[in-house]
């Protein structure tokens, strides 16, 4: 049996490679949109390549065959990614994996496994059968043996690591208002990149990346714009 782990880069999947035995991956993959925060990327090449490195587990980065980030793909079709339609997951997270397993033989006969982090408070957020094919079938060890989020902390401090950033996209649309503030702070030109790419699009502004233009999305107080994502592929 061959089983990946679906690599967030979050707590909870950092939490899964750490604690579980280090036999247990064929694979660690990660599904690079091509624009995750800079310090993931960062987290990804100082922590979790070299742990992998160590223990001799094969960690691959897959991406969408055809466009070089999800932005690429935005600005070309002049759309954005919305909390209405999840088409982005799809195509920049579960495909590319997918593809990649059938490329090693998974098969109905063949079945692979994939191990999702989500942990037992998030239990809502399992997508079941949902993203289920009959050549890769998901499980989530977490919730499963009751790891919590703040269990998921304390595993990775005890491995000796930092805890890792949240992950996802930097303008994704089920990010909270507070990193759309950190990330004018800290990384401005991403800032204004996300900016363009919302203007960019051929609906704008009737459809926008959060419920307003993300130029007004931090004038006002409306801290009520927390969304999370289903499907446990993403900021995991």
């Amino acid at each position: 049996m061959t089983r990946i782990l679906s690599f967030g880069a979050g707590v909870q999947t950092t939490a899964l490679l750490l604690k579980f035995p280090k036999n247990r991956y064929d694979y660690v993959v990660f599904a690079d949109t091509g624009d995750e925060k800079r310090e993931t990327y960062s987290y990804l090449e100082n922590y979790i390549k070299p742990f992998c490195e160590v223990n001799k587990i094969n960690f691959v980065t897959v991406k969408n065959a055809k466009y070089d980030s999800l932005m690429d793909y935005c600005l070309q079709k002049q759309i954005v990614p919305t909390r209405s339609f999840r088409w982005c997951t799809q195509r920049f997270k579960i495909s590319p994996i997918r593809k990649f397993v059938r490329s090693l033989g998974a098969s109905k006969k063949n079945p692979f496994y994939q191990d999702i982090g989500i942990s037992v408070d998030e239990i809502h957020r399992m997508a079941g059968s949902k993203y289920d094919t009959k050549y890769l079938i998901s499980e989530y060890p977490l919730a499963w043996e009751k790891i919590s989020r703040e269990d998921c902390y304390e595993i990775i401090k005890n491995a000796g690591f930092p805890v890792p950033p949240k992950s996802g996209c930097y303008y994704c649309p089920f990010a909270k208002k507070q990193e759309f503030i950190d990330l004018k702070k800290l990384h401005p030109d991403l800032w204004q990149k996300s900016i363009d790419m919302e203007k960019n699009n051929k609906r704008y502004p009737e459809i926008t990346i959060k419920n307003k233009p993300l130029e007004d999305l931090l004038d006002d107080d409306d801290q009520n714009m927390i969304g999370e994502c289903d499907s446990g592929h993403c900021m995991v």
